[in-house]
């Protein structure tokens, strides 16, 4: 029996219409205004650790796994509980 497991991107997708570009450990990625960096980066293929992140419900960063640093930002951030905001680095 084989079961057919679609990828988890960690957090909803965003229905905006206005596009935003991020580069992520040097890629650039166009993805929909307000999607969470982690789907940004899941979607070109990054995996950021996640353990309470998923598609079915909306980002609340309680597990503390899915931590990455954004350039030019002061400490480390949750991925999941950040939205793409254009021209950003992680």
């Amino acid at each position: 029996m084989s079961m057919n497991k679609e990828k988890d991107f960690g957090t909803p997708a965003s229905h905006s219409t206005t596009n935003v570009t991020l580069e992520i450990d040097g890629f650039k990625v166009t993805v929909p205004a307000g999607t969470s960096v982690m789907r940004a980066a899941a979607s070109i293929g990054i995996e950021i650790p996640k353990l309470c992140a998923t598609d079915s419900i909306e980002p609340f960063g309680s597990c503390r796994l899915c931590v990455v640093q954004i350039e030019g930002g002061r400490g480390r951030r949750l991925r999941i509980a950040r939205h793409g905001r254009g021209g950003g680095f992680a």
